[in-house]
């Protein structure tokens, strides 16, 4: 390896490990997190839930990680910033052979850059994990003297194991590996097959993994996340000029292919038409489902990169745009790490408020959780946001003290107006947690604590 290439491989771990390490036990738990750590609990505790034995890899690599750190926010993530860094590093340095130095490059600086990827490195979830597997199927599956289809399959059985989107991208798996021993006509005949009755067994069988998929879908039927959502998402996640540069190898790959090109655009593009068509069925799909597609995109890009080596003004201008674009969200990140600190919310509370108050909360489990950490404070009374009747009448005259978090990017109509409402009747605002968000980003992540005016009696 030459100097140049050495030290642009250097800069590129050095930077996805700086941003994947950072912060990992300084932010609170927030979302889906509280779900990980309650199916680690039990799995150390020798018990599994439905959705941790219906996909178990993600959750048992936690569990590895919380038992040499802890049951805590280090220890529930570290496995998930492992496996982003050696994505970072699989597309920087696996598969020379199929892949050009330069697109492998700039696939991985995408990728060592992007917010959405870092926020999965730092997350107690699976997501991580699964890009991990998928990247390491997408390569070996590329044709070279390097191509190891069968253990590409096996990578991508592993990332389905760690969450069932995954299970989009075997197809473009399958296929490689049967066709060196069986006609290609044949073997796209039984994939074929094999995904209808895969796809039938999901939507009727009745063992744990299909009455998972089964209950996401009936609940997240004509929900919010329809398919503008996806595509929206989508492009906010791999971001506009990174996108054009897929669109540059994409095309490429269809005028004139080079080995692996083919296979690389199935990969991208199969996963994602299959959420597009079940978002036109009206499930609600998320742009983390489409994961197990990233790697080929990222490889994609960086394709459209060497592609466009005739236009080097166009290519550095969108090489550019592409690695700038992120530096605000990675800015935010750095400070607050994307997440409500509830952490912080609850030593607020244990200093202005009484351990026997009422609290209203945003995602009241984890100010529960983070009460239950606090001496004397392990039988608050919280409850979530979503008030019957009953409450919002009587919190108002109750003889204990209310107090009511909310999240600040969701106040102006997502609570509700009647909520709202009631808020702005008889609470006023007390603090707001966290720092606010940063020049050129959007997204909100502070607290914002309320405390009622007075004892309506």
């Amino acid at each position: 390896m030459t100097r140049r290439p050495l030290l642009a491989v250097l800069l590129v771990l050095g930077l996805a490990a700086l941003l994947r390490l950072q912060g990992l036990s300084r932010w609170s738990l927030d979302g889906d997190e509280l779900y990980s750590y309650y199916g680690v609990q039990k799995l150390l505790d020798g018990q599994a839930e439905p959705g941790v034995r219906s996909y178990p890899l993600g959750y048992l690599l936690m569990a590895g990680s919380a038992a040499l750190l802890g049951l805590n926010e280090l220890g529930l993530r570290a496995a998930s910033a492992l496996c982003g860094l050696l994505a970072v590093a699989a597309l920087l340095l696996r598969r020379r052979d199929a892949v050009p130095a330069g697109a492998g490059i700039v696939a991985a600086l995408l990728a060592a850059l992007s917010p959405w990827l870092v926020y999965h490195s730092q997350e107690a979830r699976f997501y991580a994990p699964l890009l991990l597997f998928a990247t390491l199927a997408t390569l070996d599956a590329l044709p070279g003297p390097g191509q190891r289809p069968w253990r590409a399959l096996l990578f991508g059985v592993l990332a389905a194991l760690c969450h069932p989107s995954a299970l989009l991208l075997l197809p473009c798996l399958v296929v490689p590996a049967l066709a060196r021993r069986f006609p290609l006509r044949a073997v796209l005949a039984v994939s074929a097959a094999g995904a209808v009755a895969g796809a039938a067994w999901l939507l009727w069988g009745g063992s744990s993994l299909p009455s998972i998929v089964q209950a996401a879908l009936a609940r997240h039927a004509l929900a919010s996340y329809d398919t503008l959502h996806l595509l929206a998402g989508l492009g906010y996640a791999i971001g506009p000029a990174a996108l054009l540069l897929v669109a540059a190898g994409a095309s490429t790959a269809l005028r004139a292919p080079a080995p692996g090109d083919r296979l690389l655009l199935a990969c991208a593009a199969v996963p994602v038409a299959l959420l597009l068509s079940l978002s036109l069925l009206a499930a609600s799909v998320q742009q983390r489902y489409a994961m197990a597609a990233v790697p080929a995109l990222l490889l994609l890009a960086g394709r459209g990169a060497v592609a466009l080596a005739g236009r080097p003004t166009l290519r550095g201008a969108l090489v550019a745009a592409a690695v700038l674009a992120p530096v605000p969200q990675l800015w935010a990140l750095a400070r607050d790490g994307d997440r409500s600190d509830m952490r912080g919310t609850a030593a607020w509370l244990r200093d202005h408020a009484r351990p026997d108050d009422i609290f209203v909360a945003d995602e009241h489990a984890l100010l529960d959780l983070y009460f239950q950490r606090q001496p004397g404070w392990e039988q608050a009374s919280t409850f979530e946001e979503d008030l019957n009747e009953s409450k919002l009448t009587g919190f108002p005259r109750n003889r204990h003290e209310v107090w009511v978090v909310l999240k600040a990017n969701r106040l102006g109509g997502t609570y509700g107006a009647e909520f709202e409402a009631w808020v702005a009747q008889y609470f006023e605002e007390r603090a707001r947690i966290g720092a606010p968000p940063p020049p050129l980003v959007r997204h909100d992540n502070q607290l914002v604590v309320f405390q009622r005016k007075a004892r309506v009696r």
